[in-house]
């Protein structure tokens, strides 16, 4: 009962509040108006079975009374979970952070009452997040006179799945969550070995060998003004949280792919070495694989260069495993191979029209290199499983702060969102030996 009186206010709160934007427009059109009439009978109801289920609770509560003095009721049983049928809240445009239904509508509604009611201190937004535990926490375990608020929750964690859903590197690689900012994860170098024996002859023993992977966990923060105009003309509480969401997102998941891509070791990157930085720095030459002479375009490649890559992919790593380049590489090599070479039809190179070559996925990685035309020696394309060649670790400690002071005269508000985050290539062969992730180079001039 409990569950059902709360699910009735929080959508008695939520009529409310659209009811009190709607009301406030001066020049309401016909759509706007009918919402208010269909608000309205829907308030009526909602009233209707918000006293009822008061009424029970009240009558609940005389019946123990009187019945618990001489002997306690036996504890009710566990009615029938039945699926709940829920209005979707209203918005305006087609959501994009938040659309995974109700329950994800419903997070962006709260936070959207949360960024209106700390921006611009409306009473009625203040005292719904009261009442639904949307309070601001206090920055620094201090007061809030920087004018800083932390967000809720909900927003913070609705960012990182954006971060890792738009970024192509976290769902590559294998995810490990970090307890603190250094944290060492063992890594396996060499098993037991095997011998044959002969009668009455001890076994050699061999024991496997194990090394540490270190993690370090860099802080990348993104900043942005709003204007107070644009946050207040919103169409609705859900579409702000949403185009805030997916601006924060954007921007870090591009940070992370670049530094975890292309990164050099330098602060710039985070002094995150990028895959195609460290797979071509001498020392994993085993597995990477220059264009046969001639080839020192994309435009050149044929399929034996890429065959080549194949051939000396170790059985290992060849489940899961993918090719990875640009979209211009993707449409000047794998594309042209597909459809013109030699008058193959696209299912003698591919087993259907999508992105995938020669049995295997193609993932398109938007920051790595598509310089097209001659461009000699240089990593174009990856291939191989970077779930055991790569780590992408995050602290799962992210925050956003929204400040209303620093631009006051201005009028707009700046939000800070930070996180902690790594990204580890350990495991990319040497100079004997492929590892689990090979490169295709273009051929040296």
């Amino acid at each position: 009962m409990g569950a059902n009186l709360k699910r009735l206010q929080d959508r008695a709160a939520a009529i409310a509040a659209r009811m009190s934007d709607l009301a406030d427009l001066e020049d309401r059109n016909e759509d706007q108006t009918a919402e208010l009439r269909r608000l309205s009978t829907e308030a009526d109801a909602v009233k209707a079975d918000l006293d009822f289920e008061a009424t029970l609770a009240a009558k609940e509560k005389e019946l123990r009374a009187v019945v618990e003095p001489a002997a306690p009721a036996p504890a009710p049983e566990k009615a029938e979970k039945k699926i709940e049928v829920r209005q979707v809240l209203p918005h305006h445009t087609e959501l994009r952070a938040f659309n995974g239904g109700p329950d994800d509508v419903e997070s962006a509604y709260r936070v959207g009452r949360w960024i209106r009611g700390t921006v611009f201190r409306r009473e009625d937004d203040l005292r719904w997040c009261r009442e639904h535990g949307m309070e601001a926490r206090a920055l620094n375990e201090g007061s809030n006179s920087a004018g800083g608020y932390l967000v809720p929750d909900e927003f913070a964690a609705r960012v990182i799945r954006l971060v890792e859903d738009y970024g192509t590197m976290p769902g590559a690689c294998e995810r490990v969550t970090l307890a603190r900012d250094v944290m060492n994860i063992p890594k396996r170098n060499s098993g037991t070995t095997a011998y044959f024996v002969g009668e009455g002859s001890a076994i050699t023993e061999s024991e496997p060998t194990f090394s540490q992977v270190t993690l370090n966990a860099v802080k990348l923060a993104v900043a942005t003004r709003l204007s107070s105009e644009v946050l207040e003309d919103s169409a609705s509480y859900v579409n702000i949280a949403d185009q805030v969401s997916i601006e924060f997102a954007q921007s870090l998941a591009y940070k992370i792919d670049d530094a975890g891509w292309n990164g050099d070791g330098t602060s710039g990157y985070g002094s995150i070495t990028g895959l195609t930085q460290a797979i071509d720095d001498g020392t994993h030459t085993a597995g990477v694989i220059d264009a046969a002479s001639g080839n020192t375009s994309v435009e050149t490649l044929d399929v034996d260069d890429f065959l080549s890559v194949i051939g000396k992919t170790p059985i290992y790593a060849r489940q899961g495993a993918a090719w990875y380049m640009s979209p211009a590489v993707y449409a000047a090599s794998v594309a042209r191979l597909k459809y013109a070479l030699g008058g193959n039809a696209v299912s003698d190179l591919n087993n259907s029209d999508g992105q995938s070559f020669l049995g295997y996925p193609v993932r398109l990685v938007h920051v790595m290199d598509g310089t097209l035309g001659t461009d000699a020696g240089v990593v174009k394309v990856l291939f191989g499983n970077l779930g055991l060649s790569s780590i992408y670790a995050s602290r799962r400690e992210f925050g956003v702060k929204v400040y209303d002071q620093v631009y006051a005269t201005t009028e707009q508000l700046l939000m800070q969102g930070s996180m902690r985050f790594v990204v580890k290539h350990h495991s990319l062969g040497s100079n004997s030996e492929a590892g689990p992730v090979l490169a295709l180079k273009t051929a040296a001039a």
